[in-house]
């Protein structure tokens, strides 16, 4: 009897490893594009209350992105495991608040891709879209 419970454990656990896999990259990826509006969100608050310019670079197949006040960086962050920046790039954003109008490329290792928009006045947002498309 315990060798056929095991053996039930084991098929239905094989059964759902791939179906976790994938929720786990889709979270990442997710997670990932809420950390970047995040920032810069934080950063267009920032450029605005201390009347300086403020930057987030990335660059192509990054797995990390930069901070930077008048061009010194400040901070480098991570992004989620299994997920990199699909297209280098900056959004400035000015001391009033007014960006550059740009956005944040991600791409998961199954491929999948989701976007962080910042328009010209700096609302952002995010969406998903074909990884050679915008949204």
């Amino acid at each position: 009897e315990l060798v056929i419970t095991l053996a039930i454990i084991g098929i239905l656990a094989a059964i759902a490893l791939p179906a976790w896999n994938k929720i786990l990259t889709s979270f990442h990826l997710s997670s990932s594009a809420r950390l970047i509006q995040s920032e810069l969100q934080s950063l267009k608050i920032r450029s605005a209350a201390e009347s300086a310019s403020f930057r987030l670079v990335y660059g192509a197949a990054a797995k990390n992105f930069e901070i930077q006040r008048d061009g010194k960086t400040l901070a480098i962050k991570p992004l989620a495991d299994g997920v990199s920046i699909a297209k280098a790039g900056v959004v400035t954003f000015s001391p009033r608040g007014t960006a550059n109008g740009n956005r944040v490329r991600l791409m998961s290792r199954d491929g999948s891709c989701q976007q962080v928009v910042v328009s010209q006045t700096g609302r952002m947002r995010t969406c998903k879209a074909a990884c050679g498309d915008d949204c």
